[in-house]
């Protein structure tokens, strides 16, 4: 009985695993190079200034210059400069977007997929595919989850195999599985933390809904409305006056996005990222009424309960997005792996198929 269980779970793993391999092939290595995507962008500006001081008059002055150059109600967001990553980037409708160098002067205005970075975002993210490569992807995510548990399972009783080594000696079959099998198992706890952040991003409104919605109150919009001030009139409501009042009620935190009022929504939006905050756009926000002035919402990320603080880490885990050198590296490596591990996979699958087939012919 017991060996008719690690057989199955080897079958599982063997068809299962092939069924998704390429896309995981693909996945880990449009991923790898998706962790230096700020980096390939700056290498397509070389001449763009980089050094500047965070002020609220900085910012200000930015989100002034793009409504300057785009009507309010094509602003979807603006995401301020950072030491890391010095440049503007503006999220139109239409999905188009746009790059402004600290001046505010519009470096490159582009539709979709027309960067080669944002073309290789879709393909890893999307397949190229829109809404179903994104359900795709998500599916396969957590199918390859249930795998990766699944290989670890059929790697106990074969664990003293790790005394061969992770590098096929040769290329016979049983080399690569057992390579396969010894470089899956150091890599099984990235690889699972990968997959469950990209389940969650692939399907967001399912994951807050199970995940997030069990855990909010009838109360939990009420504390929004906590530790506002009541500065209100005049030009209380300009962008200046609106930023520095949100540094002041978060004054450890920085200033890193902003919403325009337009033709259906009068507020100026801040969002900020506070110390002990890992999304690099600020979940911290505050809603300022562009005409009145009036600060209307404070949103802490740092009161939320800990559901919530922890589905939105899944976004700078997946994606290395929180200017630690080390963790993307970490996420290169792991990146590599994932793609040696899958060609190991299925080389031995292809050798298997093809020596059976072999085997047929000649009798």
């Amino acid at each position: 009985m017991k060996h008719q269980f690690f057989k199955a779970t080897r079958f599982i793993h063997a068809w299962g695993g092939i069924t998704i391999a390429l896309l995981l092939l693909l996945s880990s290595i449009t991923g790898t190079l998706l962790v230096w995507k700020n980096e390939f962008v700056l290498l397509s500006f070389p001449n763009v200034e980089r050094s500047f001081t965070a002020t609220p008059e900085l910012f200000a002055g930015l989100a002034s210059r793009v409504e300057g150059h785009f009507d309010n109600n094509e602003i979807a967001q603006i995401t301020f400069p950072t030491e890391a990553f010095p440049l503007v980037k503006v999220s139109l409708s239409e999905a188009r977007y746009a790059y402004l160098d600290l001046d505010g002067n519009i470096l490159d205005l582009w539709v979709q997929n027309e960067r080669w970075e944002e073309w290789l975002y879709d393909l890893h993210h999307r397949l190229l595919l829109d809404d179903l490569g994104l359900t795709i992807v998500g599916l396969a995510a957590l199918a390859m989850s249930i795998l990766v548990l699944v290989g670890l399972i059929t790697f106990w009783p074969l664990r003293r195999g790790l005394r061969q080594g992770f590098w096929p000696k040769d290329m016979s079959r049983t080399r690569l599985l057992v390579s396969h099998r010894n470089l899956g198992v150091i890599e099984a706890l990235p690889l699972l933390m990968t997959l469950i952040t990209a389940a969650v991003l692939a399907f967001p409104d399912q994951a807050e809904y199970y995940l997030l919605e069990p855990f909010r109150g009838e109360d939990y919009s009420l504390d929004f409305s906590d530790n506002v001030d009541d500065i209100s009139g005049g030009n209380s409501g300009d962008w200046l006056p609106a930023i520095q009042r949100a540094m002041v009620a978060f004054p450890d935190a920085e200033v890193r996005s902003a919403e325009v009022p337009n033709s259906f929504y009068s507020y100026r939006v801040i969002g900020l990222q506070q110390a002990d905050e890992l999304h690099p756009e600020g979940l911290s926000k505050i809603y300022i009424d562009a005409t009145e002035g009036w600060m209307d919402l404070r949103i802490d990320s740092q009161n939320q309960h800990i559901s919530e603080r922890l589905y939105y880490t899944a976004y700078p885990l997946h994606t290395g997005r929180f200017n630690n050198l080390f963790y993307k590296v970490f996420l290169t490596l792991s990146g590599l792996l994932v793609s040696i591990l899958s060609l190991l996979g299925i080389f031995s699958f292809i050798k298997k198929y093809t020596r059976k087939n072999r085997e047929i012919i000649t009798s």
